[in-house]
């Protein structure tokens, strides 16, 4: 059972939705778990907002009900700026913007603000949080198939603000009847305070990868430290992580030897830093905004790997006529290799081509090839695509969808890379269907035609699917 919490707050902040919110009028009682709490006749804040804009409020005390387990400093750091508030519009709004943060934050699953007058005293208020925390375990088991075509089963654990402040912490293992293994665990901190929206956190996993374009697998075991923020009145986002990877490149016996030569183990320790301008209605999909976004990752301080990588993405979108939408991507990455005399191993560098970016080629087999299997990527690349998207039924969720894209790889040996990618440019247009799953996950079914190609590429007029994130 739970018990009612009552805390006189001191500063923070607040934003608003105003169909969350009650004004509350007239008196009966009832029992909330332990507490009892007056309740009222409840009307939207919308029957008030815009119609009292000189109405002047003081906030005299605010209550959270439901609270087990979240800390008392969490909620005052949460909800502190309610008590500098002067007028009742400005609280309304502050009041939701409390409940949309306690949500995003993690210390709460759901709440609810609730307004009413301090004791029948004129302009003064009680804001009371009506909360349900989040559960206190999450278990679950399930069977399914690998990428690589293994059956597994995976079992899932976690646990939400398990120490009371937005703390988070998850579990994932995985088994496949070859014997093979997989593993991540992951944990999260939020920075509380009004309008704070910054975490850090860690993970610690094992991994395995195919690699068709180059006949190889790989296993990696990684720790990544990182911190997520936001800056200029939360129009930038930055992210910075720091990865120590241990890493084994497994080539096949059919793959070439210039990918043999890679086999082994390396470490690879990098510091990561991104800063994004997103304003996008959606990212998987957007129909109107801009991003920008520019990323760096230098390695070298330990380990076998040595390099600094620079990438630099564009997208935006814009509306057209009967529902369409113009959508364009730019993406431009290259790799600096004279920080140390290394070459620049197989799995550090840069491939394009799949379903995810240049359609109508085989995955990531665009640039120098060491035979006709096996593609060795190179370190500086280019892709630009154009897509114009047409809403179908339901039109949230399904698109029809064409496209022209285009993309280009100089190897890592180039003297002349914008020479050498100009000369061996690959070209592909296509029409297909774009499906989204509630906002999750992207799958794309395309009819793709190669326009431009060179000699020994994995391409030719054909239908494509690609799920994922990540598309450009």
């Amino acid at each position: 059972m739970g018990t009612t919490k009552k805390f006189i707050v001191h500063k923070c902040f607040i934003v608003f939705c105003e169909k969350q919110i009650a004004i509350l009028t007239s008196f009966t009682s009832i029992s909330l778990r332990m507490s009892t709490i007056k309740t009222k006749k409840y009307h939207p804040a919308d029957v008030l907002y815009g119609k009292c804009d000189n109405q002047p409020v003081i906030v005299e005390t605010v209550q959270f009900h439901g609270v087990e387990n979240t800390k008392s400093d969490a909620l005052l750091k949460e909800t502190g700026y309610l008590y500098t508030v002067s007028s009742l519009p400005e609280l309304i709004r502050c009041c939701d913007l409390a409940a949309k943060h306690l949500r995003e934050v993690g210390l709460v699953d759901s709440v609810t603000p609730l307004i009413d007058t301090a004791g029948g005293k004129r302009g003064k208020y009680v804001v009371d949080f009506i909360v349900k925390e989040p559960k206190s375990f999450t278990l679950g088991v399930k069977a399914g198939m690998t990428s690589r075509g293994e059956t597994d089963y995976s079992l899932n654990a976690g646990k939400e603000s398990f120490g009371g402040r937005g703390e988070s912490v998850n579990a994932y293992y995985s088994y496949t009847f070859e014997g093979n293994k997989t593993f991540n665990i992951s944990m999260t901190k939020p920075f509380l305070g009004w309008q704070k929206y910054a975490n850090m956190g860690f993970s610690l996993y094992r991994s395995l990868g195919n690699l068709p374009w180059n006949l190889s697998n790989m296993r990696e075991i990684g720790l990544v430290l990182q911190y997520n923020g936001q800056l200029w009145n939360r129009k930038l986002h930055h992210n910075m992580k720091l990865n120590t990877i241990w890493r084994e490149f497994c080539p096949t016996e059919k793959a070439a030897f210039s990918v043999r030569e890679h086999a082994g183990y390396t470490m690879k320790c990098s510091v990561y830093n991104s800063l994004a301008y997103d304003t996008r209605d959606r990212p998987l999909i957007a129909t109107k905004g801009v991003l920008l976004k520019v990323a760096q990752e230098y390695a070298g301080l330990l380990g076998d790997a040595a390099f600094v990588k620079h990438q630099f993405d564009v997208q935006a979108a814009t509306p057209l006529f009967m529902g369409m939408f113009l959508s364009a991507s730019f993406q431009f990455a290259a790799i600096n290799r004279s920080v140390a005399n290394r070459s620049l191993h197989l799995l550090d560098r840069l491939y394009i081509g799949g379903p995810h970016d240049v359609r109508g080629f085989g995955w990531n087999t665009i640039g120098e090839r060491a035979d006709s299997s096996s593609c060795v990527g190179g370190a500086t690349s280019a892709i630009g695509i154009l897509h114009i998207y047409r809403p179908l039924f339901p039109p949230e969720m399904l698109f029809a969808h064409a496209f022209v894209s285009g993309g280009a790889v100089a190897s890592t040996n180039s003297r002349q890379q914008l020479h050498d990618m100009s000369n061996h440019l690959r070209v592909s247009a296509g029409l297909g269907l774009t499906f989204l799953i509630k906002n999750f996950v992207r799958i794309e079914l395309n009819y793709v035609i190669p326009l431009r190609c060179v000699p020994g590429d994995q391409c030719g007029p054909s239908f494509q699917m690609g799920a994922g994130l990540n598309f450009l």
